[in-house]
């Protein structure tokens, strides 16, 4: 965990990113600050779409910040849908955990409605390429969960 210098979790809309940034937030004694996705995407990438393109842009740009807050001594906590391996690559390099939350989309509560959307979906039209990262299953067990989430974090 030392040689951990922040934490990038990535999956599908409602999938448990949120909720797991949080998590792992309250068990970090150190300085930490949130990113998430939603809100780069609303106070940062608002003249960005939804397209493969646009999400490639925005994570370069969640990246960015994370860079800034790493270099200033930050841990940083990130929550994105989508992740290439661009910026895998780079986050190895930055010594940034990658974590992919995956949940059975039978569980997942489309209150966005972003499923019912015919275009431009993570996890439906638009795929993840292929890279190596670590898995945590979301599998509805609030408990479960969390000793996946603590357990992928101490052993990253």
């Amino acid at each position: 965990m030392k040689s951990i210098r922040g934490v990038w979790f990535f999956g599908v809309s409602g999938a448990g990113k949120t909720f797991a940034s949080r998590y792992l937030k309250n068990l970090i004694k150190k300085s930490c600050i949130i990113i998430d996705g939603d809100e780069v995407r609303k106070y940062v990438s608002f003249d960005l779409g939804y397209s493969l393109k646009d999400r490639e842009i925005q994570i370069r740009r969640v990246f960015g910040i994370t860079k800034i807050l790493v270099n200033s001594k930050i841990f940083p906590i990130i929550s994105t849908v989508y992740m290439n391996s661009l910026i895998c690559n780079k986050l190895r390099k930055e010594k940034i955990l990658l974590l992919k939350i995956e949940r059975n989309h039978n569980f997942i509560s489309d209150k966005k409605k972003i499923y019912k959307l015919n275009k431009n979906v993570v996890g439906k039209q638009i795929k993840y390429p292929n890279f190596k990262c670590v898995n945590i299953l979301n599998n509805n067990s609030l408990k479960d969960f969390k000793k996946n989430i603590y357990k992928r974090f101490l052993n990253g």
